[in-house]
C-alpha cells in the first residue's frame, strides 16, 4: 500500500465519451445538448410552478414542455402562492419552452391515479402511469397518446392490466414497462410479463417483442416489474431495470440488455453478477435497489442509479447508494462506481459532457463513511455531474433541497430540465421544475496525450527548472537551458502539467496546482489540490503523470516498482478516493526518478542518471524498458511535457 492508504486492486476500462450522434425521432431529447460545457448551476428565470406533489417525467414537443408526475396543482412563474392563481392540473401539463408561460388550453386530466412516465415522437405525446381514466372516460387506462396541445386521440387503444412505470419512444414503437402481464387492444388482452412494443399509430401489441420479465428480486415483494427503461437512439438496444430476476427463463437480477434487431428482441448474454440479492448488503426492505438506467446517446453504454443503504461501500464491492457505468456488452464489472455514503441516488441523465444525477444524496466520491462525509467525500447536495469516464464529481454543485429525489431530467438545446418533489434550487424557489442552461456553464476542458518532437521540462533536484528538445523517439535533439521560475524546485516531488496547468507534489505532503506558461516559464499562485484527508504519498513522490484517455493521475513512489492511480478530473480537480494498483510489476520503476507520459510511452529518469522509456497501455507497463540517453543529467524530482 502507497502511504498507508487502501488500495484496491482493479481494472480500469479504457473509456472515452461518445461520439456525436444523430437525433432520430422517436426520442424525448429534442436535440442533443452540446458536450463542451456543464449545465449552468442557476436556473432560468420565468419557469412556472408545480404546487404540490412531485415531477415524474419531462418531454418537449416543438416548442412545448410536458410535465407529468402526482400533482394536482401548478401555478405560472411569477405568482407563487399567490391566491387564485393555481391551476388545477391533475398529473400532466405544458408550457412553452422559451417564455415558460402554462398552456390553458392543455387541460386533460388524469383520474385514478398519477402518471409516471412520458415520450414523445416528436408529432405526438405518449403518457404512462396508473391512471384509470382520461378525462373523466375510461378506456385509456394506464396509456394514453395526447396532440401536442392535449387533446386526446381514441385511436391509440392500448391500455394496461397494471401500472405503466417506464415508456420510451423510437421510430415507430412505443416501449413500455411496468408490473402488467397484458396489454389490452382491440377489445383483447395480449399477454406481455412486464415489457411491451406498442405501434406508435394505433397502439396495437407488436409481436417483435415477446420477453417475459419474471420472479422477484425481494421475495416478500410479490410481484415483478420493470420500473425504468432506455432504448438507444438507433433503436437496436434496449436496457431495463427492476425488480425481476428473470427475463426470457434467463437469470438477469434486476439489469437486463435486449438486442431489438432482427425480427423478435432477444435477451443478450449481458449479465451483472452484482445486481444479485446474495452478491450486495443492501437493505430488504425494498423490492429492489435499482432506481434509474440512462443509454448514453452512442448507445454502448449506460448508467445505473441504485438505493439500498451504505453496505459497506467500496471494500465491500456493494452497489448500493452508488451510481455506476456499465458496457451494453458485457456485465462482468462496471467501468466505475460512485458512492454517495449511503443517500439514494433517483435519476440519471447522460448528457454528451458529463452525467447528472438526482437524489437525495449529500456527497459523492464518498466509499469510506457511512451517513457522514469520509475520506475525499465532495459535497453535493441533491444534484451532481460526474466524470463519464471516472464518476469523479465534475464541479457543477446547484444544491436542492434533498426531499425523496430529482427523478425526471431532459436534456435539450436550451438546456438541463429537471424535475423532483422540492421547491429550492441554487438557493431559488423552483417549484418542483427547473431549467438549468448550458449558457453560462463552466467549460469542459478537453486533453489529448502529448506526443513528440517536443520539449521536455526537468525539474532538478537542486537549481533551475530546464527544458530540453527531444525527437520523435524520445532522445534529446539539443542541449538543455534554463527557464527561471522562482520555485525552489528542490523541494517538488513528481510534476505534470495538463490544460494549462501544473500539478506537482511538495516535501511538506502536500499536492499543489498552478498556471504555466511552457513560454516563457511564468507561474502563477500556487493553489492546493485538496485531498480531503485522502491518504496520499507527496512526500515519496518520485513521478507524477495524467492521462487523458482515462482520466487518470499516475504515480510512482520511491522504492517500489508498481504504478499507483486514482481517478482525477482536471475540470474539478477532485481526486477519487479509491487508489488503485494500475500495475504491479513496472520494471525499472522503482528507481525512477521523474516520469511522464507521451504518447503510449513513459519516459523517465533514474538514479543512474540516464533517461528511458518504456511503453504503457491500459494502465500498464508493457515490455522491457529502453535507454534513450546515458550523460548523467536525468536524476530529476519531475519530468513534464507540455501539451493539451
Amino acid at each position: 500500500m502507497a502511504a498507508a492508504s487502501l488500495v484496491l486492486a482493479a481494472t480500469v476500462l479504457p473509456s472515452v465519451p461518445a461520439a456525436a450522434d444523430p437525433v432520430l425521432p422517436g426520442t424525448a431529447r429534442a436535440t442533443l445538448p452540446p458536450g463542451d460545457r456543464l449545465a449552468s448551476d442557476f436556473p432560468r428565470i420565468g419557469t412556472p410552478h408545480v404546487m404540490d406533489g412531485a415531477v415524474r417525467g419531462i418531454a418537449q414537443v416543438g416548442d412545448r414542455i410536458v410535465v407529468v408526475g402526482s400533482f394536482t396543482r401548478v401555478s405560472p412563474a411569477a405568482t407563487y402562492h399567490r391566491r387564485g392563481d393555481d391551476l388545477t392540473r391533475r398529473h400532466v401539463f405544458a408550457f412553452d419552452a422559451r417564455t415558460g408561460a402554462i398552456d390553458r388550453s392543455f387541460a386533460v386530466s388524469l383520474s385514478g391515479g398519477e402518471a409516471t412516465a412520458v415520450d414523445t415522437d416528436g408529432t405526438h405525446v405518449y403518457v404512462g402511469g396508473d391512471f384509470t381514466r382520461v378525462d373523466g372516460r375510461g378506456g385509456h387506462a394506464r396509456l394514453v397518446k395526447l396532440t401536442p396541445s392535449g387533446a386526446v386521440l381514441r385511436a391509440f387503444r392500448a391500455s394496461a392490466r397494471a401500472a405503466v412505470e417506464t415508456l420510451v419512444v423510437r421510430g415507430g414503437r412505443v416501449y413500455v414497462g411496468g408490473a402488467f402481464d397484458s396489454i389490452r387492444h382491440g377489445g383483447r388482452d395480449v399477454p406481455r410479463r412486464g415489457l411491451a412494443a406498442l405501434a406508435t399509430r394505433d397502439g396495437a401489441v407488436l409481436g417483435a417483442v415477446r420477453v417475459p420479465f419474471t420472479g422477484v428480486h425481494t421475495t416478500r415483494f410479490g410481484r415483478s416489474k420493470v420500473r425504468r427503461l432506455d432504448v438507444s437512439v438507433d433503436g437496436s438496444r434496449l436496457v431495463a431495470i427492476g425488480n425481476f430476476t428473470k427475463v426470457g427463463g434467463r437469470s438477469r437480477p434486476q439489469v437486463a440488455v435486449l438486442d431489438l434487431r432482427g425480427r423478435r428482441a432477444r435477451v443478450t448474454g449481458w449479465r451483472a453478477e452484482r445486481f444479485d440479492a446474495r452478491r450486495n448488503r443492501c437493505s430488504q426492505r425494498f423490492g429492489s435497489f435499482v432506481r434509474d438506467v440512462d443509454l448514453a446517446p452512442s448507445g454502448t453504454w449506460f448508467v445505473v442509479a441504485t438505493t439500498g443503504g451504505y453496505g459497506g461501500g467500496a471494500r465491500s464491492g456493494t452497489l448500493c447508494d452508488t451510481v455506476s457505468r456499465w458496457s451494453v456488452h458485457q456485465g462482468r464489472r462496471p467501468a466505475w462506481v460512485a458512492h454517495t455514503g449511503g443517500d439514494t441516488t433517483t435519476g440519471v441523465e447522460v448528457a454528451r459532457g458529463a452525467v447528472y444525477v438526482g437524489g437525495h444524496m449529500r456527497w459523492f466520491n464518498n466509499p469510506f463513511a457511512k451517513d457522514r462525509a469520509g475520506p475525499g467525500a465532495v459535497p453535493r447536495p441533491g444534484l451532481a455531474a460526474l466524470d463519464p469516464v471516472t464518476g469523479v464529481p465534475l464541479s457543477w454543485n446547484p444544491g436542492r433541497a434533498r426531499g425523496v429525489g430529482a427523478e425526471a431530467f431532459l436534456a435539450t438545446a436550451e438546456g438541463l430540465w429537471v424535475g423532483s418533489d422540492t421547491t429550492l434550487l441554487a438557493d431559488q424557489r423552483r417549484g418542483r421544475i427547473a431549467l438549468l442552461p448550458w449558457d453560462g456553464g463552466r467549460p469542459i476542458p478537453r486533453t489529448a496525450r502529448v506526443r513528440l518532437p517536443g520539449e521536455l521540462f526537468v525539474a532538478p533536484r537542486r537549481g533551475e527548472l530546464r527544458q530540453r528538445p527531444l525527437r520523435r523517439d524520445g532522445t534529446p535533439s539539443g542541449p538543455a537551458r534554463r527557464v527561471p521560475t522562482g520555485l525552489d524546485w528542490s523541494k517538488v516531488r513528481g510534476a505534470t502539467y495538463v490544460a494549462g496547468e501544473l500539478y506537482y507534489g511538495w516535501a511538506d505532503g502536500g499536492l499543489f496546482r498552478r498556471r504555466f506558461d511552457p513560454a516563457t516559464g511564468d507561474l502563477g499562485p500556487r493553489r492546493v489540490v485538496r485531498t480531503r484527508r485522502l491518504p496520499f504519498p507527496s512526500r515519496r513522490l518520485t513521478g507524477l503523470f495524467h492521462d487523458p484517455v482515462s482520466h487518470r493521475l499516475h504515480y510512482t513512489v520511491a522504492g517500489d516498482r508498481r504504478v499507483y492511480s486514482r481517478a482525477f478530473s482536471v475540470e474539478s480537480h477532485v481526486l477519487g478516493a479509491v487508489e488503485q494498483v494500475s500495475d504491479r510489476r513496472g520494471t525499472g520503476l522503482e528507481r525512477a526518478a521523474g516520469v511522464t507520459l507521451v504518447g503510449d510511452r513513459l519516459l523517465y529518469g533514474s538514479r543512474d542518471g540516464a533517461l528511458r522509456s518504456v511503453a504503457f497501455r491500459g494502465g500498464r507497463v508493457v515490455g522491457a524498458p529502453r535507454r534513450l540517453n546515458g550523460d548523467g543529467t536525468w536524476r530529476a524530482r519531475g519530468l513534464f511535457v507540455p501539451g493539451s
